[in-house]
């Protein structure tokens, strides 16, 4: 059995529903109580609790032969939680652990990938067979609905600085790969598509996709920031020293990255920025 936890997040929404049609048991930990939605995608049996409770992780980890943890960016317990959890496959003898974390976590002005390398190196010294998987950014954050209807693609860093992407689903695609493949132990694999570019360049491919002008605008870093600490309200401020770490980051260097370990992995190309406007423009369309 595989044990998901953040099972209701975005990647175990879309994780989960892959497991099972390749005919895993899925096991889903959750925070907030979505039993009956955890079901309906799939998964066999659910638990509801914090992964920071030692007594919920053993119960967790009981009879699982592999876990996957992806925690919960700007939480300013995630290191914490990640530890716990390889602590908790640890006592419980967990053959395998696949470990979510991000693109260049050595990165350490960002906040994110500080707690994200401790939760590594935490991972690397255990006891534990491991995979670490470190996407880039999400295309999925790209909200290809909202910026047809508005008709600007906004960013709270420097218009000018590129970006690299990769589509999530390819991410997930991988994610299943090395949880029901052997020959995957200690390995750490970088997950990025071919594209490394500015918002000018992205608007300037949404004009030619969607057939109307979609332009790059800057916003406030107060935009993204307070949204997030509405939906998030129980962060408190460490999301907006995480966000304003991260977008003055961006706005001085960028953030790149390279194709050739997903391509090796996808045995095929992987998703580029284009095609996933592409496909998300259909959907508006329809």
């Amino acid at each position: 059995m595989i044990l998901v936890t953040s099972a209701y997040g975005n990647n175990g929404r879309k994780l989960i529903p892959r497991l099972t049609e390749m005919g895993m048991d899925v096991r889903a930990l959750n925070l907030s109580d979505k039993r009956d939605k955890l079901k309906k995608l799939g998964a066999k049996e659910v638990i509801i609790g914090n992964a920071l409770d030692p007594n919920i992780l053993d119960n967790a980890m009981e009879g699982i032969e592999s876990v996957f943890h992806v925690g919960p960016s700007f939480h300013p317990k995630e290191a914490e939680m990640g530890i716990s959890v390889i602590d908790a496959a640890s006592r419980s003898g967990v053959k395998h652990f696949v470990y979510d974390s991000v693109l260049h976590p050595q990165i350490t002005e960002l906040l994110q990938h500080r707690m994200k390398l401790r939760v590594e190196q935490h991972l690397i010294n255990s006891n534990l067979n491991y995979t670490i998987l470190q996407p880039m950014h999400y295309m999925q954050n790209i909200d290809i609905g909202d910026v047809y209807r508005r008709g600007v693609f906004i960013q709270a860093s420097a218009l000018e600085t590129p970006l690299s992407f990769v589509d999530m689903d390819d991410k997930v695609e991988i994610a299943a790969k090395v949880l029901t493949e052997d020959g995957h132990y200690g390995a750490t694999y970088e997950l990025c598509c071919d594209d490394n570019l500015n918002a000018i360049e992205i608007a300037e491919i949404m004009t030619r996709v969607m057939g109307k002008e979609i332009k790059a605008k800057l916003v406030p870093k107060d935009v993204i920031i307070s949204g997030f600490q509405r939906a998030f309200p129980e962060y408190g401020d460490y999301p907006a020293k995480g966000f304003n770490a991260l977008f003055d980051y961006y706005s001085k260097y960028g953030f790149i990255g390279n194709s050739n370990v997903l391509r090796m992995l996808l045995t095929r190309n992987p998703a580029n920025l284009e095609e996933y406007i592409k496909k998300e423009y259909k959907k508006i369309l329809k």
